[in-house]
C-alpha cells in the first residue's frame, strides 16, 4: 500500500526525509511527527494485543488442555483461506481510493469503494456455504475428541462469522490509510484488545472454560472494529458516498488485475506457514497440532512486530525511488536491513537460550523441553525473513511482483508436499513440519529474496549478502551473550528471566552497534528513534 503515495501524481518534493505533495492529498502532507505518532500507536496496538494473548495462553491451556488449545489457532487458520479468495480484490482498495482521493476524484474513487464493498459482500454470502458445512461436518473432516466436538463446532461458527463481518466491512478499513491516521486504527485495536480481554476474563471467571470463549470474544472485537471503521469513515471520509449506483464492473476488473498477484502470495503464505497446523491434525492428531500450535504462538507475534518495524522504512525507500536517487535507495535498504537485523534478533537470540525457561514459566503444564526443541527449528526461518523483510519491498517499489509470486507458490507447494510425503512414509512425526519448514523457508528467503531484489535494482547478486551476514552476527552475539549469563545464573520464572533478558540484550545491542553500524550510521540510527523524532518537531515548531 506505501507505494500508492510515491506514485501519486502531483510532483514529489522532500526536504530532510520529509514527504510534501502539493495536490493536497492527507497522506502525502504526512510529517515526520505524524508517521512517528503513526508508529508509536501500532506499536502500543501490538503490545496491548501480545499482552492480552501472552498473558491468556497460560490460563486457557491449565483450563482447557494444549490439545484444546490448537482447535482455536486451527479455526483461525481455517477461517483466513478466505483471504486467498478476497486478497487479489481488497489488498489494492486503499491504493486507488487514495490516488483517486489525492487528485481530488471523489466520483472515481466512490466507485472503487463502493465495487469494492458490493463485491465483498457478495463473497461473504458465498463463503458463508463452506463454512457453514464444516461447521456442520468437522467432526468428519478432522481429528476432534467426542468431548470436544460441540465445543470446536461452536469455536468454527463464531470464527467464521467474525471472519465474513469483517469480510463486508473490509473497504470501510482504507479510511485510515487514505487519510493517514494509523494513530486511529491503532486506538481502535488497543480498545478491542481491553474490551477482548475484560469480556474473555470474565466468562472464565463467571461460566466453565470453553474453547468458543476465545473465537467468540474476537468475533465481538471484529464488530467493535467495524463499527469504529464506520464511524471514522463518515468522520474523515465524507466526500465518497455509501451508494450501490456508485458500483462499476470496470473499477472491479481494474481492482482484480492489479492484485492478483496479492492473491497468489496469499496461497504460497498459506501453503508455507498457515496449514501446518491442520497437517499436523491429519496426521498426528489433535494432541500433537496443540502442542504445534503452543509453539507457533510466538514466532507468529514477532513476525507481526516486525512488520511493525517494517514500515518505518518503506515510505522513505518509495520515495527514492520514485526520485530516481539509486545510490542513496541502495543505501537507505542496506542501512534498512542493519536496523532490522539490530533489532530482530534480540528476542529470537534470547529465545534460542532460555527458551526452556520460558516456556517453563509460561506454560507451566506442558512439556518445555519438546516445545524448545521445536520452536528451535522456526527460529531460524524466523531470521533471515526478520533481517530481509525491507528487501521485500523492493519487489513493490519496483512493481516487479509476478515472479516472487510465483516462486513463493512453488516453495509453498514444495513444502506441503515434502511435509505431507514425510509424514506419511517416515518416522519424524511432528518433527517433520518445522525441519521442512525451516529447509524450505531459509532456501527461500536466502537463496531467492536478495539475489531477485538485486535484479530489480540492476545491481549485482551478491548485493546484499554481507549486509545480511552482519545482521545474521547480531544473533550469535545475543546467543553469546545469553549462553554465558545462563553459565552463572540460574535462570528459572519471570523475574530472573526478565533481569536475565535485559541484562544480555543492552550487552548484545551494545557491541552489535559497534559490529554494524560505522560512526555515520550509528547516528543516523539514533535519528530514527520514534521518540527523537517527535522531540525534534516539537522543539522545531
Amino acid at each position: 500500500c506505501t507505494t500508492a503515495f510515491s506514485q501519486t501524481k502531483g510532483g514529489i518534493s522532500t526536504a530532510n526525509g520529509s514527504l510534501d505533495i502539493t495536490r493536497g492529498s492527507p497522506m502525502a502532507k504526512a510529517t515526520k511527527k505524524q508517521l512517528a505518532i503513526n508508529m508509536i500507536a501500532n506499536v502500543v496496538a501490538f503490545c496491548v494485543q501480545f499482552g492480552v494473548n501472552f498473558f491468556l495462553t497460560p490460563y486457557i491451556v491449565k483450563q482447557l488442555g494444549s490439545e484444546a488449545y490448537g482447535f482455536v489457532t486451527l479455526s483461525f487458520n481455517i477461517a483466513g483461506f478466505a483471504g486467498i479468495i478476497t486478497a487479489a480484490f481488497d489488498s489494492m482498495v486503499a491504493r486507488f481510493v487514495l490516488m483517486e482521493d489525492a487528485n481530488g476524484n471523489d466520483d472515481t474513487a466512490a466507485k472503487y469503494f463502493n465495487s469494492a464493498l458490493i463485491v465483498d459482500t457478495v463473497l461473504a454470502v458465498v463463503l458463508s456455504v463452506p463454512f457453514g458445512l464444516i461447521v456442520i461436518f468437522a467432526s468428519d473432516l478432522l481429528s476432534i475428541p467426542v468431548r470436544l466436538i460441540a465445543d470446536v463446532q461452536l469455536a468454527f461458527a463464531f470464527a467464521f462469522l467474525g471472519t465474513l463481518i469483517n469480510l463486508v466491512f473490509a473497504s470501510f478499513g482504507c479510511t485510515y490509510y487514505v487519510k493517514n491516521r494509523f494513530d486511529l486504527e491503532a486506538r481502535r485495536n488497543i480498545e478491542g484488545n481491553i474490551i477482548r480481554a475484560i469480556v474473555l476474563i470474565t466468562l472464565f471467571v463467571m461460566l466453565p472454560a470453553k474453547i468458543y470463549f476465545i473465537t467468540g470474544t474476537v468475533m465481538i472485537v471484529i464488530i467493535y472494529n467495524c463499527a469504529a471503521n464506520l464511524y471514522y469513515k463518515h468522520k474523515l471520509m465524507p466526500e465518497i458516498p455509501i451508494t450501490p449506483r456508485n458500483f462499476r464492473f470496470a473499477s472491479v476488473k481494474k481492482l482484480l488485475s492489479s492484485g492478483i498477484w496479492n492473491s497468489v502470495n496469499s496461497l504460497s503464505t498459506t501453503l508455507l506457514n498457515t496449514l501446518d497446523i491442520l497437517i499436523t491434525n491429519l496426521f498426528l492428531g489433535a494432541a500433537f497440532s496443540g502442542i504445534y500450535a503452543l509453539v507457533k504462538t510466538v514466532p507468529n507475534f514477532l513476525n507481526q512486530l516486525i512488520a511493525i518495524l517494517v514500515k518505518v522504512f518503506v515510505p522513505n525507500i518509495n520515495i527514492l525511488y520514485a526520485q530516481g536517487k539509486k545510490d542513496e535507495l541502495l543505501r537507505e535498504v542496506l542501512f534498512s536491513v542493519r536496523i532490522m537485523g539490530f533489532l530482530v534478533t534480540v528476542p529470537i537470540g534470547f529465545l534460542m537460550v532460555f527458551g526452556e525457561s520460558f516456556y517453563e514459566a509460561w506454560v507451566p503444564t506442558q512439556d518445555n523441553h519438546l516445545l524448545q526443541s521445536l520452536s528451535l527449528l522456526t527460529l531460524f526461518p524466523l531470521i533471515a525473513s526478520g533481517i530481509i523483510s525491507v528487501i521485500v519491498n523492493v519487489y513493490i517499489t519496483t512493481n516487479k511482483l509476478r515472479i516472487p509470486a510465483l516462486v513463493l507458490l512453488g516453495v509453498g507447494i514444495t513444502n506441503l508436499t515434502l511435509v505431507i510425503i514425510f509424514l506419511k512414509f517416515t518416522d519424524l512425526g511432528i518433527w517433520t513440519v518445522p525441519i521442512v519448514g525451516m529447509i524450505t523457508q531459509l532456501a527461500y528467503y536466502v537463496g531467492f529474496q536478495p539475489i531477485y531484489a538485486a535484479r530489480c535494482l540492476n545491481l549485482p547478486w551478491y548485493t546484499f549478502y554481507k549486509t545480511i551476514g552482519l545482521g545474521a552476527m547480531c544473533t550469535i552475539t545475543m546467543v553469546a551473550a545469553g549462553s554465558l549469563y545462563r553459565t552463572v545464573f540460574d535462570v528459572h520464572g519471570w523475574i530472573p528471566m526478565i533481569i536475565a533478558g535485559v541484562i544480555c540484550s543492552i550487552v548484545a545491542m551494545t557491541v552489535n552497534m559497534f559490529i554494524v553500524f560505522n560512526k555515520r550510521e550509528r547516528r543516523s540510527l539514533l535519528s530514527k528513534i520514534p521518540f527523537l523524532h517527535i522531540h525534534h518537531a516539537e522543539h522545531s515548531a
